[in-house]
């Protein structure tokens, strides 16, 4: 389990070995996402979850 918080919101990671679930709080979105742990969203979006967010929108359009 990670925690990551920041100014523009917070995310809470639940990591195993092939999905990672990401639990989300910001203005915009409160929820829970299912990404590949391979993708290393939360890292490429430079750790801010509005980033993380839209990277996983582009990565996965129509879900998982």
């Amino acid at each position: 389990m990670k925690v990551l918080l920041e100014p523009r919101g917070a995310i809470v990671a639940f990591t195993m070995k092939t999905y990672s679930y990401l639990f989300f709080v910001t203005r915009a979105y409160v929820g829970l996402k299912k990404i590949r742990t391979k993708d290393r969203i939360v890292a490429k979006a430079g750790y801010s979850a509005p980033q993380a967010l839209r990277l996983i929108a582009q990565f996965y359009p129509d879900g998982l």
